[in-house]
């Protein structure tokens, strides 16, 4: 068996050489290349060159996460050999994934916030997992929210919990850790997003819906159903009118500031308001 799991840094001769010729001492020869969407053109068109030259004892598996469908190599191997798509539907199958792959080196708490953290995201996850492991034996919850940065979705999620619950200090410091990945404007519309779905349940709630997954369509977000916060639906409705009020003001030239700090005063003003 060969892998080869950068195509980029492999000589052309040494591709060819290895894709076509059999195996010495055994019947069958087995050669993984990975691609991805940085798989450069020479490469690209040396394999295209060599697919209907591959003898029979070798099987060649071409294995990508992120293949361009449109690209020319994706068309070839479409015409030219067995084709198969993998997807995952929802975090079960991640956290399946996950607990078959790392069984007795990470805790099911420690799985579920991974993914959480990671948005679902399987390369992450392995990626953060591999490296945990190079300095612990076993990785437990805390391994994962001492050492791994939230992706930003993850950490606006978190952002509207805390609010939800009126733990706005911790909300704050939170909005301030975002903000060395990304710009206020960012930060502020997703956070209206999600307060926006939470608002909605929130009233549902109120007004006593039970099918309220299917009312607001939440799909894979049906879990936000069964979450309990501090804030009344009240104090969560005047909330997100404070914080529309800003793009409201933005929009009409009412503001005074101009500046991404102002904004930032702004909404932690509403926040702690």
């Amino acid at each position: 068996m060969l892998h080869i799991k950068d195509l980029n840094t492999v000589d052309n001769n040494f591709l060819i050489e290895n894709t076509l010729s059999t195996s010495f001492l055994s019947e069958k020869k087995l050669i993984i290349i990975n691609l991805d969407k940085e798989t450069n053109e020479e490469k690209t068109t040396t394999l295209i060159h060599i697919l209907n030259k591959v003898p029979d004892d070798n099987i060649v598996l071409f294995n990508s996460t992120q293949i361009d469908k449109r690209s020319k190599l994706f068309k070839e191997l479409k015409k030219s050999s067995e084709f198969k798509e993998f997807n995952i539907k929802n975090d079960f199958d991640v956290e399946w994934i996950i607990s078959k792959k790392y069984g007795g080196k990470i805790s099911p708490e420690a799985v579920k916030t991974i993914i959480k953290y990671k948005s679902g995201d399987l390369n992450k996850i392995e990626s953060e997992l591999n490296k945990l492991l190079i300095n612990f034996d076993y990785i437990n919850n805390k391994e994962i929210t001492d050492n791994i940065i939230p992706e930003l979705e993850e950490s606006i999620f978190q952002v509207v919990d805390d609010i939800l619950n009126k733990n706005i200090t911790q909300a704050i410091e939170k909005i301030n850790i975002i903000l060395n990945d990304t710009n206020i404007y960012w930060l502020y519309n997703n956070l209206l997003a999600n307060l926006r779905t939470s608002i909605y349940i929130l009233k549902l709630k109120n007004i006593k819906k039970s099918n309220i997954s299917e009312i607001l369509s939440l799909w894979n977000r049906w879990f936000l159903v069964n979450k309990n916060y501090r804030i009344t639906y009240k104090e969560a409705q005047k909330l997100y009118i404070n914080l529309v009020n800003i793009d409201k003001k933005m929009k009409s030239w009412k503001l005074n500031w101009t500046s991404p700090s102002d904004m930032l005063f702004e909404l932690e003003r509403i926040l702690i308001s």
